[in-house]
């Protein structure tokens, strides 16, 4: 047996060198595929509070920017179309630390208005992301743009498709990439936002829960009064007396903000004595945006005694 040359092992290097390149950008193109089928296929884990969720229609998100993990976690970026309502909506993911060092799945948790600054230096997620890293919670945050949409997506007619778009594309889709519990699933939103983070209780029970923790922050409930008393009706009608097993936060400001309209709601619900239900009422003293981060930091200390 002959032993290689110099020169014959360089060739011999290079066309290894050409047929990984050439494994590489196939394997790429493969997972793709891979990757795309199998989250057309596979769910979001079930519904929160116990509930069945919604059926599942396949989703069509961009491709994630990776950074690398750190001691404060990582923030992945990406766009998702929405095949409900033909929109793209801009995606932030928090992964904590402490999610890459176990295989636990952890809570998640989905930041309506997560671009919206409000006045404010950074955007909601970036501000509830600093409770999270502030109170070390091991927990997932989905921050979901395009909150010049905000009008049209949080409240009715529109949020209806907005809200088919949220437990039926995008739930399932971050769900499937990453290890979220299921049972540990929230919503939260302020002002605008605030509303659907209350309404999409009335629109999921009782047989759909999607979520189990429902944080609505200085909800502008005036901008749809008729609607939501409509459908909280609804929904105690359609319970019947059953369990409802589910916690919502109604948060405002002592006075000058949205706080007439939040107490009516709450007043409202719990004349109900809903059975199961852990509706709490929180306010402070602070502005109608400054609420916001108070009122989260609040609900985390309630959620994660």
């Amino acid at each position: 047996m002959s032993i290689p040359t110099g020169a014959s092992l360089r060739r011999s290097k290079k066309g290894i060198d050409m047929r990984l390149e050439w494994l590489r950008r196939a394997l790429a193109v493969l997972g793709s595929c891979v990757v795309l089928a199998g989250v057309s296929a596979c769910g979001g884990g079930g519904g929160g509070g116990g509930g069945g969720g919604l059926p599942i229609l396949p989703p069509t998100g961009g491709g994630a920017v990776q950074p690398a993990p750190s001691a404060n976690g990582r923030v992945l970026t990406e766009t998702f179309s929405s095949s409900t309502n033909g929109v793209r909506y801009p995606i932030e993911v928090f992964i904590p630390a402490a999610y890459d060092s176990s295989s636990d799945a952890v809570p998640i948790i989905y930041a309506l208005d997560g671009d919206a600054t409000n006045g404010l230096p950074d955007t909601r997620f970036t501000n509830l992301k600093n409770v999270l890293l502030k109170r070390g919670t091991k927990a997932i945050l989905v921050g979901i743009g395009n909150s010049a949409r905000r009008q049209e997506d949080y409240n009715f007619p529109g949020a209806n498709a907005y809200h088919t778009f949220l437990v039926k594309e995008l739930v399932p889709y971050i769900e499937s990439k990453y290890r979220a519990d299921p049972k540990k699933r929230m919503l939260t939103g302020l002002s605008t936002s605030g509303n659907l983070a209350a309404t999409a209780l009335f629109l999921e029970a009782p047989d759909n829960l999607v979520f189990s923790y429902f944080i609505s922050v200085e909800a502008a409930f005036w901008q749809q009064e008729g609607q939501n008393n409509e459908l909280e009706k609804k929904m105690f009608d359609a319970l019947a007396g059953r369990p409802l097993p589910v916690t919502l936060i109604l948060a405002h400001c002592v006075s000058g903000c949205n706080e007439l309209f939040v107490k009516a709601m709450y007043r409202r619900m719990s004349d109900r004595h809903y059975a199961g239900l852990e509706l709490i009422d929180t306010e402070f003293n602070s502005t109608h945006v400054g609420t916001d981060v108070l009122a989260f930091d609040d609900a985390m200390a309630r959620i994660f005694k």
